[in-house]
């Protein structure tokens, strides 16, 4: 079917990057199903650190989107700048492989989330600049659902990989070759769509949010994340209760809920609206309550309402700055979006990490940050409207 007008251009483009996603995510996500049994068994890390090295990771990836939102904006070099991001952030996982020490393995986690922070707010903005602003929950969640398909095929080849006597190692050296297909689809929807991260289509400015309003938005969402009981150590908390091949899965069910929930919460938004933000709230408040039993099934049901939780804030709540952020400020916007996030992660990796053995006082935590959350999204929208 040939290609006429800008939406099935856009849609082609979407679904191109989507492909990207669904590598990229097999290669990372299926690292970070075995990367707590690795940095802690392997190689010898406690818990605390290993919260210490992901939360850090994740906080200084999410900071220098500030930076590399700032120069796609400036350069307007999005694709460039998606294809560094892309190569440092899918292989250093490979490189995991050869690390001797968590010191080595630490420094290719910071690696992997760095090159992601490189490339996010550019591949947000392409996204989102092909996308009508009515349509933008959909493009969203279209990518999500194809990002998340690798999620949950990574983890279940890391897996297949152990349950067949592999060991961590080998399973690193396995993610080379997703990595190597992910770089393939982004060329190819490089060589066709040069343009895409150029157009310049003036938007009307009614329902923007103003600087103060975003920021206080940006604020809540770091909040709401701060108070996230993240999958990693739920990971940890199955080991000795199930067998090794199957804590993988754990990850798995966390990646299905993730897509599921990202997909549908974001295809609704273009119905019904930011209100969908509060559902990712709720999500992120009830995840220690389910773990209270330390039963099997509530290792696999908390890692669903996690990936429900970030499948939320992964399209409902970056859909919001697509729709309330004028294009010409929208790939810093996301950079500063993200850092907030970031902050909100690291925050979570750290507390729950050092409260890790206290299960009652993280339930309390997690609902008061998500109360603190509610209230201040409440303010943010009080002005602006979708």
């Amino acid at each position: 079917m040939p290609l006429n007008g800008r939406i099935n251009k856009a849609t082609l483009v979407i679904i191109l990057i989507g492909m990207v996603s669904l590598f990229a995510d097999f290669t990372y996500e299926g690292s970070r199903s075995i990367i707590p049994q690795f940095f802690t068994t392997t190689l010898g890390g406690s818990v605390f650190l290993l919260g210490v090295v992901l939360g850090l990771g994740e906080f200084v990836g999410y900071v220098f989107r500030l930076v590399s939102g700032k120069l796609a904006d400036v350069t307007h070099r999005y694709w460039q700048i998606t294809f560094i991001g892309y190569a440092i952030n899918l292989f250093a996982v490979p490189l995991l492989a050869l690390s001797g020490n968590f010191i080595i393995a630490a420094f290719l986690i910071f690696a992997e989330r760095l090159g992601k922070a490189t490339r996010a707010p550019s591949k947000d903005f392409i996204i989102s600049a092909v996308s009508a602003r009515k349509n933008m929950g959909r493009s969203f969640a279209i990518n999500q659902a194809l990002d998340q398909t690798g999620a949950v095929v990574g983890p279940i080849a890391m897996s297949l990989i152990i349950l067949y006597g592999g060991g961590y190692r080998e399973g690193f050296a396995f993610l080379a070759i997703p990595a190597v297909l992910a770089m393939l689809f982004l060329a190819t929807a490089y060589m066709r769509h040069k343009d895409v991260g150029a157009l310049k289509k003036r938007e009307p400015k009614n329902g923007m949010m103003s600087s103060r309003k975003f920021m206080i938005y940006s604020i809540a969402v770091a909040v709401s994340a701060a108070g996230l009981y993240q999958t990693p150590f739920v990971l940890y908390g199955a080991q000795g209760s199930i067998s090794a091949y199957l804590i993988p899965i754990i990850f798995m069910v966390a990646m299905i809920g993730e897509g599921l929930f990202g997909f549908l919460f974001g295809m609704l938004y273009d119905r019904i609206g930011r209100v969908l933000v509060y559902a990712g709230l709720a999500f992120t408040g009830i995840i220690p309550f389910i773990l209270l039993s330390h039963s099997p099934l509530s290792f696999y049901i908390a890692a669903l309402v996690i990936g429900a939780a970030i499948g939320v804030q992964d399209t409902v709540m970056r859909a919001v700055v697509g729709t309330m952020i004028p294009k010409e400020r929208r790939g810093f916007s996301y950079g500063i979006f993200n850092s907030f996030y970031g902050f909100g992660i690291m925050a979570s990796s750290i507390i729950v990490g050092y409260l890790y053995h206290s299960l009652g006082i993280i339930m309390w935590y997690a609902v008061a940050a998500q109360i603190i959350a509610f209230v201040l999204m409440m303010v943010s929208f009080r002005e602006s409207h979708p």
